[in-house]
């Protein structure tokens, strides 16, 4: 009888172990996140967030440095004065290191407002787009579609958004991409 009162007391309490590891093993796993593999487009802000994204051919395109995490890298936009060689230059040049693919939008002597849309095309006092997509070089050509809409140029602050689109050509094969959803947040 005391034999089985304690081979009883192990087993219950065994039981009752394993019940507190299955237990604690899921609570543990519960905090688990999926490390979700597919990029999103960030928010669209007007905050100098540092952000920028878009859409290429529909697949979600962020800069990211050589281990995956986002940023801006290559950001300005400056006033170089009146008189030759002046006025507003913007250079937003995005990278994804991950595979080398990269974004630049410019302007060339244009000073940007806040509410305004430009059209991209090349020559001074516009907007300009290019695109480095699968080591292949695409511009935004003059009879290509595509604008830039400034959400906010915030001088004092030092802020600059905006939203964008584009159609660009490789200029060899005449393959086209469609830039889409695009948006960035830039402190300068």
């Amino acid at each position: 009888m005391y034999f089985s009162f304690i081979n009883s007391i192990k087993t219950s309490t065994l039981a009752a172990r394993n019940t507190l590891i299955f237990l604690s093993s899921l609570l543990i796993l519960s905090q688990c996140k999926k490390d979700d593999a597919s990029p999103q487009l960030p928010p669209e802000t007007t905050t100098g967030a540092g952000i920028f994204g878009c859409k290429v051919d529909n697949q979600v395109f962020v800069p990211q440095d050589g281990r995956g995490k986002p940023g801006l890298y290559a950001t300005e936009y400056l006033n170089l004065g009146a008189g030759r060689g002046g006025g507003y230059f913007l250079n937003l040049g995005v990278v994804d290191w991950q595979v080398v693919n990269s974004i630049g939008i410019n302007t060339d002597s244009l000073a940007l407002e806040t509410g305004k849309t430009y059209q991209f095309k090349s020559g001074k006092g516009s907007a300009q787009a290019n695109v480095i997509y699968g080591n292949s070089p695409y511009q935004k050509l003059d009879t290509d579609p595509g604008q830039l809409l400034i959400t906010r140029c915030d001088l004092t602050q030092r802020i600059l958004s905006g939203r964008f689109d584009f159609v660009a050509t490789d200029k060899s094969t005449g393959k086209q991409i469609h830039i889409s959803d695009g948006r960035f947040d830039i402190k300068f």
